[in-house]
């Protein structure tokens, strides 16, 4: 059976607070997630002086600029490796995502990361793609906003060195997601057209669409978390709580057993069940020893604990060897 890789995404919901970050990580590591992913940047490094927030990142802070709001958001290079211990020791992955080359650069030195994550809006960006094309790294490429030949564009200069182990998420980069949006077909065209594993990238409320992505193959699944929905920054309305997110934790499990392998089995209970529900080759009369059965002294009637009908060459033409009652399951034992 085929486990999902549950990622829960903290981004900037500790609001630079290295307390907070730290109670993610132990909270989040006794409901079985498989990593807490964390975001890392140099704010003057990713935002020019025209840079703007999203809508959804203006409520309650209309005056603060984008660079502002990400300063505010950031911890520090310490604390991240600190993080990374924390999550080893709690036997969870440490995952973070890099919005600049030179934060890249520290994570892949310092840091033994299980995959380098691409976020949806550094598809294009040269530098990191680059340098991420020349380390032998499995990679997760979340593909929000972007159509299937930008995709094609970003996976081909990833490997423009060798082929790299990706992971392709499906993604829609808004927040929150309406279900009308989700679309989530466009997860198995990923694998379609490019042949890698694909996950989801969930930014819907609620679990029903990691639920669903996980039924149709997904073997990452990433969705945002928060400690409280009502804290002041951009992303925590969209987050799942650490109860939601431990029933979503529950439910992919539930799912993935559901699914099972593609051996067919059948259980102890079924079996029982077929010994009932078939039928099997039942005598129509009174058959006496030394009589060659025929097919019109036979029909088909429950329970299935004799020869199949389908195994009628193996009773018809063959001589009874003790009387058969009319009405009876023919047995082996009947026949010479």
């Amino acid at each position: 059976m085929n486990k999902t890789y549950i990622v829960a995404e903290v981004g900037p919901n500790h609001n630079g607070s290295f307390q907070l970050a730290l109670e993610f990580v132990e909270k989040l590591s006794l409901i079985g997630v498989d990593a807490i992913k964390f975001q890392l940047a140099v704010p003057e490094l990713l935002y020019s002086k025209d840079s703007f927030k999203a809508t959804y990142q203006k409520k309650g802070d209309n005056e603060e600029s984008a660079l502002e709001m990400s300063l505010r958001n950031q911890l520090t290079r310490n604390e991240h490796i600190s993080l990374y211990n924390k999550c080893r020791e709690a036997g969870t992955d440490y995952l973070c995502t890099a919005f600049d080359i030179q934060s890249l650069k520290f994570l892949n030195e310092n840091m033994d990361l299980p995959y380098f994550k691409i976020a949806s809006g550094e598809i294009f960006s040269l530098d990191i793609i680059e340098y991420i094309s020349k380390c032998n790294k499995p990679i997760i490429l979340s593909s929000g906003m972007a159509s299937y030949s930008e995709i094609e564009t970003c996976i081909n200069i990833i490997n423009k060195i060798s082929n790299k182990e990706i992971t392709v998420l499906h993604c829609i980069s808004n927040y929150p997601t309406p279900y009308e949006d989700v679309n989530m077909n466009v997860m198995l065209e990923l694998k379609k057209r490019f042949g890698y594993s694909v996950g989801f990238s969930d930014h819907t409320l609620g679990n029903k669409s990691s639920l669903t992505a996980v039924a149709m193959g997904a073997s990452i699944i990433e969705k945002h978390v928060t400690l409280d929905k009502t804290l002041p920054g951009p992303d925590h309305q969209a987050s799942s709580t650490i109860e939601e997110f431990d029933e979503l934790v529950k439910s992919i499990r539930r799912v993935e057993k559901i699914k099972g392998t593609r051996v067919k089995k059948l259980s102890l209970q079924e079996k029982e069940i077929a010994s009932m529900a078939r039928k099997s080759i039942v005598s129509k009369r009174d058959i006496l020893p030394g009589e060659i059965i025929k097919e019109e002294d036979i029909c088909y009637k429950r329970p299935g604990t004799g020869f199949l009908p389908t195994e009628k060459q193996l009773v018809v033409g063959k001589k009874v060897a003790t009387k058969i009652e009319a009405d009876r399951v023919i047995q082996r034992k009947y026949l010479s």
